[in-house]
């Protein structure tokens, strides 16, 4: 989201993502079933959920020229299919009825294909010397396989029309030192086959970096992710007015083995403060070319 200088890009995005917590709407660990609530007899069963998943997405950009009548802003287009895999899997002990004996089980399940497309058809961005803003207005088209009911949707089954907004400040006249603070909006369709529109979204991030040297950068990043209004629809069967949320905390390291043209980018992030979601450790590997075509001053 920092100010691009004009041609053609290439990124490729690389994610991994693991867990064994999932947090309740109160923000508790979900670690049993109280069968105490059927009979005061009968002993919890402990669980132990677990999440693995894998994501990948190419990216193709194009940042234009200058434009004077917008400021010399540059125009920005992109557009990024992806692949995802994940497993998920769920170990529940409970006591037996003889002394000292515990009854296992284990299910897991693991989907993978192509997820929804994403699409960036208009993106703005201003250049200065102290201060860069950039802005985006960026499609995520439901082309991922997606049935109501299914166990192995990859996609989600809506559409969601995003709404982003990104600043970065340099207090040095070199830029090796940049702080940036961005906010996105996400608003979600109706999901297909079914009366169910997923509530609003809002992220606010943070973040500082450090070049220490010309190709080698330092930078640790925050961020926060609410739900900000209720799921709606006549398919909607829990209380919509527990919203979702999490924070994160991502550390990172870059390097440009070409100066300019191609970058080296290593994130490691964990979540915290997690409602209605996983709380995961994340490991990101994303890589930057710049062939240096269809440039234009």
């Amino acid at each position: 989201m920092a100010h691009p200088p004009s041609g053609l890009f290439f990124l490729w995005y690389n994610f991994a993502v693991s867990s064994n917590t999932y947090v309740d709407r109160d923000g508790k660990e979900f670690k049993n079933i109280p069968l105490s609530d059927l009979h005061p007899s009968l002993p919890d069963v402990e669980v132990e959920p677990g999440l693995n998943g894998f994501g990948s997405a190419p990216v193709v950009a194009w940042a234009s020229p200058q434009i004077s009548f917008l400021g010399n802003a540059r125009y920005i287009v992109g557009i990024a299919p992806n692949y995802v895999t994940a497993e998920v899997s769920m170990v529940t002990e409970r006591p037996g009825i003889v002394l000292d004996t515990t009854y296992t089980r284990e299910i897991s399940t693991r989907v993978s294909g192509f997820g929804d497309l994403i699409f960036v058809p208009l993106g703005l961005s201003w250049g200065g010397s102290k201060m860069d803003f950039t802005t985006t207005y960026t499609i995520y088209a439901p082309t991922g396989r997606y049935e109501t009911g299914a166990d192995d949707n990859i996609g989600l089954g809506y559409w969601t029309h995003q709404f982003q907004g990104f600043g970065y400040y340099y207090p040095v006249e070199n830029k090796s030192t940049a702080f940036m603070l961005g906010l996105t909006y996400e608003k979600n369709s109706k999901a297909k086959d079914s009366d169910l529109r997923p509530g609003d979204r809002l992220t606010l991030e943070y973040g500082v970096s450090q070049f220490l040297s010309t190709k080698f950068e330092v930078g640790i990043f925050g961020g926060h992710n609410w739900q900000v209004s209720d799921d709606r629809g006549e398919d909607v069967f829990w209380d919509p007015s527990y919203h979702d949320k999490k924070s994160v905390l991502f550390f990172n390291v870059s390097y440009w083995p070409i100066s300019e043209r191609m970058m080296i980018n290593f994130k490691y992030g964990f979540d915290y403060r997690a409602r209605q979601r996983f709380k995961s450790n994340t490991f990101v590997l994303n890589l930057l070319f710049n062939p240096n075509l269809l440039t234009s001053k």
